[in-house]
């Protein structure tokens, strides 16, 4: 009873500090707005919106989820703090159903409960983060039910249908989470694996339930994908759900970087060199190309990447494609694709025909890797390293209240959010000084105060973590791996992965932003002293 008592306790400490949070709302046309304007639309009735270049440029879940949680009458908010405090609960379960200690759980939750980063900038404004960090924790907890379940040879269908669920919305939540289908497949290996061992041999192996665990979220994730594509479809005339990575826009994109350019900058794919070619040999293009916002200092690619006379891929990418749109090529979802194939045709018969010096560098939007960036792909992947050990959080201190976005776009924030601070009486002019907040909330300095400390001790699990990891992965051999151990090996092996290939990409796509590792974060935090303890638990047995 005191145990529970205590986690109430945490709880509660956790909404008063955040209960002064607001939606932020902003005009990120390719972001943040961009998901309200979708959910706003589907709320409407009316598909994702008009067909332009930016409805399919990045995956629906984070939409599907607004429009959700406002048919259901919670704020986004509120969505998002409940989605992630029933993971924490959730985790907090399947770690004692694990034979976790319970001083331990309860510190494990306290970490996961402070993560500054649910005190941020990023938390509060509608991105996908937020929701993806909640999701993951939850989709870690029912492995460790699954697990469990097995291993007790006890019934795992809740948790399966909780996993199942869970990875399905996911893997249309961020791109990357496509990623997610690695972590299925080496959950079930690892299973099998560990059944084999226990079983001492295959013949005693119950087959029925590993056979469910891969087939039943793959069943529900294809399932979930083909009504996305029947959606997009009836919305827009055909089954595309990204743009930036299926249909013809990838295969124009890397037909443009196959045009020889005496630019040689593995940030750059498609130089101002290119594009002068390109407006001659391959009229069909000009009009984008007249449209194209030109280079500067003054822009972001210069700013974080320091690419200052070209456009960094980053964004040459997003402005060619909103190029085309606004000088009315692609009206529509059919006319774009056909647009794109033929620019692309056009370019490919100037290479052969010799008007254009090309050379093949891959069909997808990211080139293949070459040897002369291996060096470049150390560097990002060290980068990328201490993003994942201390991600900024941007903790905040005072909550923003007048917000610099069109009167009409903030009405569309306050509909689908329901968000409380956004005035559109008062809010017509932002000329105007902001108003006091309306409430502050009696523990808003600690949330500031918390975050250094937090990050040092971080530092000391993520070491802690990986010689846990390293000895269990050596001993391998020795026992049967507990829950515990079989989830976090998985986690582990995935991150590790996934840690790669986002290297891989950000060798050509530049430096990620830290809400990248958002996830990964809390889910390491959270894991670390339950597989520390699991771990030294499990060698006292083996030498007892």
């Amino acid at each position: 009873m005191l145990f529970w008592f205590v986690v109430f306790l945490m709880v509660g400490a956790k909404l008063i500090l955040v209960s002064d949070l607001s939606v932020m709302i902003g005009y990120f046309p390719h972001d943040d707005s961009l998901y309200v304007e979708r959910a706003f639309a589907l709320l409407s009735g009316h598909g994702f919106g008009p067909y332009d270049s930016k409805v399919l440029v990045k995956y629906p879940g984070i939409s599907l989820w607004l429009a959700g949680s406002r048919s259901l009458g919670l704020p986004f908010l509120f969505s998002v703090n409940l989605t992630y405090l029933f993971a924490g609960l959730y985790m907090l379960g399947a770690f004692l159903r694990c034979g976790t200690h319970k001083g331990i759980a309860l510190l494990a939750l306290g970490i996961f409960l402070l993560n500054p980063i649910t005190f941020g900038l990023e938390w509060t404004r509608v991105l996908r983060e937020p929701v993806s960090m909640g999701i993951f924790v939850v989709l870690i907890a029912s492995m460790l039910h699954i697990a469990a379940g097995l291993v007790a040879r006890k019934s795992i269908w809740i948790h399966l249908s909780v996993f199942s669920i869970s990875f399905a919305f996911s893997l249309y939540l961020r791109e990357d989470d496509r990623l997610l289908w690695g972590l299925l497949v080496l959950f079930a290996a690892v299973l099998i694996w560990q059944a084999r061992q226990r079983a001492e041999g295959w013949s005693n192996i119950q087959a029925l339930p590993l056979i469910l665990v891969l087939l039943v979220p793959m069943v529900s994730a294809l399932a979930y994908e083909v009504m996305l594509r029947d959606f997009v479809e009836r919305s827009y005339g055909m089954r595309i759900l990204h743009e930036y990575s299926e249909g013809e826009y990838p295969r124009f994109i890397a037909a443009i970087r196959s045009i020889d350019s005496a630019t040689d900058n593995r940030l750059v794919m498609v130089s101002q060199e290119t594009l002068r070619k390109l407006r001659v040999e391959v009229p069909r293009l000009a009009p984008l190309i007249d449209v194209l916002p030109p280079p500067s200092p003054a822009t972001d690619s210069c700013k974080i990447h320091g690419v200052c006379s070209e456009w960094a891929n980053g964004w040459i990418a997003f402005w060619i494609r909103d190029a085309a749109h606004q000088a009315g090529l692609t009206p529509s979802l059919s006319a774009a694709q056909a647009y794109f194939r033929e620019a692309r045709l056009d370019i490919e018969r100037a290479c052969h025909s010799g008007s254009l010096k090309c050379t093949s560098r891959g069909s997808a939007l990211v080139p293949p890797m070459e040897l002369r960036w291996a060096r470049a792909y150390v560097a990002e992947a060290w980068r990328l390293a201490g993003i994942v050990m201390s991600p900024v959080p941007n903790v905040i201190g005072t909550p923003q209240m007048v917000y610099d976005v069109p009167v009409e776009l903030g009405r569309k924030f306050q509909a689908v959010t329901m968000t409380d601070r956004f005035d559109t009486e008062y809010q017509t002019s932002f000329a105007q000084r902001a108003p006091a907040a309306v409430f502050s909330s009696p523990l808003a300095t600690y949330r500031v105060q918390i975050a250094k400390p937090y990050q040092t001790g971080a530092y000391i699990l993520w070491m802690a973590a990986f010689l846990a990891f390293v000895w269990k992965l050596w001993t391998l051999e020795r026992m049967p791996l507990s829950p515990v151990a079989i989830v976090v090996i998985v986690v582990g092996l995935y991150l590790l992965v996934r840690f790669l290939i986002l290297s891989y990409v950000a060798t050509f796509m530049g430096a990620f932003d830290s809400r990248m590792m958002f996830s990964t974060y809390t889910a390491v935090m959270f894991l670390v002293l339950p597989f520390v303890y699991d771990a030294f638990r499990q060698e006292h047995k083996r030498n007892a």
